[in-house]
Order: C-alpha cells, then sequence, then structure tokens
C-alpha cells in the first residue's frame, strides 16, 4: 500500500466521523418532530462526499456544505418525511452516480443508530407495501401472548393435592410481610378463622365463574396468610429437599411405608445422592429413586422430631375425601390410626373444581404443640397450595359432623402407635 493510498484512506475515515459526529449531535437534541419539519435543521450536501443529510442550522459551515435547492426537497419530501435521518437509504437515491462505492461502506454504520429512533415515529407515512410486513410481524407477538396467557389462568398441579392458584408472587409476598406486623393475639384469630360462611357462598355460585373466581382468589389470601405465620420457623436444606421430594411423590412414599418395605441404608443414600441424579433411563435411575425416597423418609421422621416445629397455636386443616367406600371406611371406624404422612391444606376449597356441589369435608383441629411441616412460599413452587404435612402415626378421632356443610371435625393426636420404635433416623 502506498503512501498516497494510506493518506487518502485516513482522509475518507476523517470525513466518515466528522459526520457521524454532526449527525448524532443532530439526534441527540432531535424531539418528537421529524427533521424535516423542524424549524433548527436544515439538509445539506456535504461537499467532499456529495451526500445530503439534516443538521442543526448552527452547524453549517460554508466551508464543507452547501444547501440543497428547493426544488428538491419538495420532489422528495415525501421519502425524508418517513426516514428523516436515515441517510443510507436516500444517498442512492439522490446520488447513485456520483459516489457509489461510499454508500455501501456507510450502511452497516448508520443503520443500528438511526432506525430505532425514528422507524416507530414515521409508520404511519409510509406507503401500505411497507405496512404489510409490519402488520403481520405485529400479529404474531399478539397471538403469542395469547397462548403464554393461558398457562397464567389458574393451573392444576399433579402434587399431593389439586391446586388452583389465584394470587401472584408479588401478592404473597405482600402477604408474607403483613402477617409478620400484627399481633401474636389477632395471628391466633386469623389461624382459627372459620370458613363456613364463606363454603356457604360457594355452595349458591357453582357455575358462576366470574363469582368463583372471586371467592377462590379471597380463600387462597386467607389460606396464604395462615400459612406465612406457621411457615415463619427455619428448615435447614435436607428437610426443605426432603419436603419438596415428598410433595411430589407423596402416594408412593406412603406406600413404601405402609407396606413396611425396607429403607436404603444411610451409607447407600450419601453414595447416590453425591453420584447425582443420573439421566432417564439409566441403569442408576431405579437405585437413585430408592435413595431419595429413603432420604425423604428419614429427612421427614427426623425433622418432625425436633421440637422447633412444633405449634405455638392451635390450628385447623382441610381435605376433601372424593371417595365414598373411602368415607364411608373412616365413619365406620369412628377413629384410626395413620401409619404414613398425612397431606391437608388451609385452603378447604383446593380441590374443587366448581363445577359441581362440593366434596365431603375433613376439617382437622391440630392443637398447639403438635409437630408439623410446612415449606415457606420463597422455597415452596406449590406455596398457594399451603400444605400442612402431619408426621406419621398419627391418632385421628372425628368429634362432630355438621350435615348442613357437609363437614366432618376431626381432632388431631401425635405420637401414637409404635411412632419412636418405628422412627427413621438420619
Amino acid at each position: 500500500m502506498t503512501f498516497l493510498s494510506i493518506k487518502k484512506l485516513i482522509r475518507e475515515e476523517l470525513r466518515r466521523v466528522i459526520e457521524h459526529r454532526e449527525r448524532s449531535l443532530s439526534l441527540s437534541e432531535e424531539d418528537e418532530k421529524p427533521a424535516s419539519q423542524d424549524p433548527d435543521k436544515m439538509l445539506v450536501v456535504n461537499k467532499e462526499s456529495g451526500k445530503s443529510y439534516y443538521i442543526n442550522k448552527d452547524s453549517f459551515d460554508p466551508a464543507k456544505h452547501s444547501k440543497t435547492p428547493k426544488k428538491k426537497t419538495t420532489k422528495e419530501e415525501e421519502e425524508p418525511a418517513s426516514t428523516p435521518t436515515e441517510t443510507p437509504t436516500e444517498t442512492p437515491a439522490e446520488a447513485p452516480s456520483e459516489k457509489p462505492e461510499e454508500t455501501p461502506e456507510e450502511k452497516p454504520e448508520e443503520k443500528p443508530e438511526e432506525k430505532p429512533e425514528e422507524t416507530p415515529e414515521e409508520k404511519p407515512e409510509e406507503t401500505s407495501t411497507e405496512e404489510k410486513p409490519d402488520e403481520k410481524t405485529e400479529e404474531k407477538p399478539e397471538e403469542e401472548k395469547k397462548e403464554e396467557e393461558k398457562p397464567k389462568e389458574p393451573n392444576e398441579e399433579k402434587t399431593g393435592l389439586k391446586t388452583v392458584g389465584f394470587l401472584k408472587p408479588i401478592e404473597v409476598e405482600k402477604l408474607g410481610k403483613k402477617t409478620t406486623e400484627i399481633y401474636p393475639e389477632s395471628q391466633d384469630r386469623l389461624l382459627n378463622f372459620d370458613y363456613e360462611e364463606i363454603l356457604d357462598m360457594y355452595d349458591s355460585v357453582i357455575g358462576k365463574d366470574k363469582d368463583l373466581k372471586e371467592l377462590y382468589k379471597r380463600v387462597e389470601t386467607i389460606a396464604v396468610s395462615k400459612h406465612s405465620i406457621i411457615s415463619k420457623k427455619e428448615l435447614d436444606k435436607e428437610t426443605i429437599t426432603a419436603l419438596q421430594y415428598y410433595y411430589l411423590n407423596s402416594g408412593h412414599i406412603n406406600n413404601i411405608i405402609r407396606f413396611a418395605k425396607q429403607l436404603m441404608s444411610p451409607k447407600e443414600i450419601e453414595k447416590q445422592l453425591k453420584l447425582g441424579k443420573p439421566k432417564e433411563g439409566d441403569k442408576r435411575e431405579k437405585i437413585f429413586n430408592s435413595a431419595m425416597n429413603a432420604f425423604t423418609i428419614r429427612s421427614l421422621d427426623y425433622a418432625f422430631s425436633e421440637e422447633m416445629q412444633r405449634l405455638d397455636y392451635n390450628i385447623v386443616s382441610y381435605r376433601s375425601v372424593e371417595n365414598e367406600d373411602v368415607l364411608q371406611m373412616f365413619i365406620d371406624a369412628g377413629q384410626w390410626m395413620d401409619e404414613g404422612f398425612v397431606t391437608t391444606s388451609l385452603n378447604p376449597l383446593i380441590c374443587e373444581g366448581g363445577n359441581k356441589k362440593r366434596l365431603p369435608l375433613f376439617e382437622f383441629l391440630i392443637p398447639a404443640g403438635t409437630s408439623i411441616l410446612t415449606l415457606p412460599c420463597h422455597s415452596n413452587d406449590y406455596c398457594h397450595e399451603t400444605e400442612v404435612t402431619l408426621p406419621r402415626n398419627c391418632r385421628y378421632t372425628i368429634q362432630g359432623f355438621n350435615e348442613t356443610r357437609n363437614i366432618y371435625k376431626i381432632l388431631v393426636e401425635e405420637n401414637y402407635g409404635r411412632w419412636k420404635e418405628n422412627r427413621y433416623q438420619r
């Protein structure tokens, strides 16, 4: 490369920098009006490049710029009005024969700076051929938004409970903060709030979607407030992991307990957990699942034995009974002991679909001092379930029946049967 060619490249680069600076100055001071309608701006032609663009009148330099003839501005008024500062798109139309080699060099430099600012303002003035692709691109996001909004409606999750969530995470967080500010007496009243009037309202709005949604949200608000009070106690990482796993596999884990299957040893559990979760279909998958089941049972047993998990207040939780034969079996027994963990909820409508008569409801009266486990909302993907898990080998006694509301009142008593003998340690 010769000295003259280097000098020419430097001069061209310098000119580009100067032009770019002039345009950036004009763009930084731009208001909502396009440059062609701004009285403080003028269209000029660069004497060296032969290209036209808008600059502030104060920046006009006779040595560098020349004013454009009025005829040209009136003839080309439509094109600049749509993209006033987009010089790369105008230069090929205005001066294709003067310096065609320079126009492709400037396109990649100026397009990203000017298009985001000007195109949204000038869309109404563009021709119909340019609007059609814009309309198509706008319609697609709207369809996608509709599809994204569908999952935001109340969902049903595959957990121990049928779940319907209506509160947003921000609302749940606010409820958690409010409950920490109320007095202990008020917390006690809230935890023993009677839903019976709300249940009567539910029976009267069955099939009315709008009324049902409002009622569901009201009940969930109360239930989440109760849940935030009783889930203040800290849980260690092992207990949180065990509870999360139990929520998704409660039926299988309780079957292992009830059918007295032998659990994996603590050493083997530790070994499998260190190796990590295998891929689906891996030979080690079955062993790992057995290790997780054993880990969950041992961890929950240990957590229930800790004093800090005992209730400070009397609380009431609920569980619907769908199977008539199972319900009749409980009624005939009057009193029974469950060898497995029992899942209940602070929300009496958690299992209701809203299209038919409400299911029979077990109302569990859980005295202060009873051990329970609940996951705080920040560690719980199913916080709206407001789940309360009861320990193994509790005794349950039917103490009354409200025929009008189809509610069975059941007293919960802990540490019955062979609880201490059969309890697994970590």
